[in-house]
C-alpha cells in the first residue's frame, strides 16, 4: 500500500474512533459539570468547573448502587441459565439425528423474531400467577427464555464443527456422554459460549420494557428503569443523569474489553461454521 493510501486509511480510522468515543466523552463532560454549566451556549468541551458532585449525588442520594446490584444479579443469572440451556440444546441438535431438527431451528428463529412488546402481557400474566412480580427471578426467567433461541443458533455452528469422533473417543475411554460434553466438547466450544453468554448479558443488562412492567417497587428496579426515572416531568438534572448512565455502561464496556478477543473469534467462527 502506498504511503498516501496508508495515511488516508489511518485518518479515516482516527475519525471513526473519534465519532465512536465522542458520546462517552460528552456523557463524562456533562456528568462533571455543575447544573448551571450544562445548558450554557455555546457548550464547553472542557469546563473549568468540573467536579464529582454529580457522581456523589447519585451514589448517596439515589439508590443507584441498589439498581446496579439488581441488574448484576438479573444479568448474571440470565446468562448462566440461557447459556447452559443453549449448550445442551445445541449439543442435542448436532449429536442426535432428530427427524424434526430443521423445524426446531426454524421455530427457534421465529421465537427470536417476536418483538418484546408482543410478549409483555403473556409474561406479566404468568409471573403474576406465580407471584413473582417484583422479584429477580421473574426477570431472570424472562430474559433467559428470550435469549435461548438466538444463543442456540449461535452455538449450533460450533458444536456442528466439532467432529463427533471426539465424543466417541471420550466415551470409549470410559466417559459418559455428559462427562464428554463437560470436559471435552464445551472447552472446544468456549469462544461460542463466550459470545452467546455476552449476548445474553447485554440483552438482560440493557432491556427496559420487561423490567418496567415486571417491577413496581423502586428498590427492585434495574439500571435501565432506574435511570429512566431520573427524568422528571418538569426538570432534569443532566449531570446526575449522565453520571448514572456512565455507571450503567461500565460493566458493558469492561466485559467487551475483557472478552473482545473471544467475542470476535466466537462471532466470526460461528458465522463461518454455521
Amino acid at each position: 500500500m502506498t504511503r498516501p493510501w496508508a495515511i488516508l486509511r489511518w485518518a479515516a480510522l482516527a475519525v471513526a474512533v473519534v465519532v465512536a468515543l465522542f458520546p462517552f466523552y460528552w456523557m463524562l463532560n456533562t456528568a462533571l459539570k455543575p447544573p448551571a454549566d450544562v445548558m450554557r451556549w455555546p457548550p464547553e468541551f472542557i469546563s473549568p468547573n468540573w467536579s464529582l458532585a454529580g457522581f456523589r449525588t447519585v451514589l448517596t442520594e439515589r439508590p443507584v448502587l441498589r439498581w446496579f446490584v439488581n441488574s448484576a444479579i438479573v444479568a448474571a443469572g440470565s446468562t448462566l441459565i440461557a447459556t447452559f440451556l443453549a449448550a445442551l440444546a445445541s449439543y442435542g441438535l448436532t449429536r442426535f439425528h432428530l427427524r424434526f431438527s430443521g423445524a426446531v431451528m426454524v421455530l427457534l428463529l421465529f421465537a427470536k423474531m417476536l418483538p418484546e412488546t408482543l410478549l409483555v402481557i403473556p409474561y406479566f400474566q404468568m409471573m403474576s400467577e406465580l407471584n413473582l412480580i417484583d422479584t429477580h427471578l421473574a426477570l431472570i426467567l424472562v430474559y433467559s427464555s428470550y435469549s435461548v433461541p438466538f444463543a442456540v443458533w449461535m452455538l449450533v455452528g460450533f458444536f456442528r464443527a466439532i467432529p463427533i469422533e471426539i465424543d466417541e473417543a471420550a466415551m470409549m475411554d470410559g466417559a459418559s456422554r455428559l462427562t464428554a460434553l463437560r470436559r471435552v466438547i464445551l472447552p472446544l466450544a468456549a469462544p461460542g459460549l463466550v459470545a452467546a453468554g455476552l449476548f445474553t448479558f447485554l440483552m438482560a443488562w440493557n432491556s427496559y420494557v420487561w423490567a418496567l412492567v415486571l417491577t413496581t417497587d423502586a428498590q427492585h428496579y434495574v439500571m435501565s428503569v432506574g435511570v429512566a426515572t431520573m427524568i422528571g416531568e418538569y426538570r432534569v438534572q443532566w449531570n446526575e443523569l449522565m453520571a448514572a448512565a456512565l455507571i450503567a455502561t461500565l460493566p458493558v464496556l469492561g466485559l467487551c474489553a475483557l472478552l473482545d478477543r473471544h467475542l470476535a473469534s466466537g462471532l466470526t467462527a460461528g458465522a463461518v461454521k454455521g
